[in-house]
């Protein structure tokens, strides 16, 4: 699946995830857009996670897309501030921050 951020009809303000009301206008009306691409802005690692079935680590990145939002997003392995990815959402709903070959 593809990420969906949420662009302000009225003042063009961008936003993940939706909001009720615009922070930028109060405006009320939405359009979608796709963000296919971001970059990495930073990274942490997630360790012994309580209740996590298999107890391994989990990467996370906080990425600006190219639509303007920022968001945090897993990562399948070690990348560095400052790299591209492709953005998608995976079967359970969570944003995937994937390499770009």
């Amino acid at each position: 699946m593809t990420l969906k951020v949420f662009q302000c009809k009225e003042c063009g303000s961008t936003v993940f995830p939706a909001r009720y009301v615009c922070f930028g206008c109060g405006g009320a009306e939405w359009r979608e857009r796709v963000a296919e691409r971001g970059t990495i802005d930073e990274l942490t690692t997630v360790r012994r996670r309580i209740g996590a079935q298999d107890g391994s680590d989990v990467l996370l990145a906080s990425v600006t897309t190219d639509a303007g939002p920022i968001v945090i997003a897993r990562l399948e392995r070690a990348m560095r501030a400052g790299d591209a990815v492709r953005l998608a959402i995976d079967e359970q709903n969570r944003v995937l921050a994937l390499p770009i070959a």
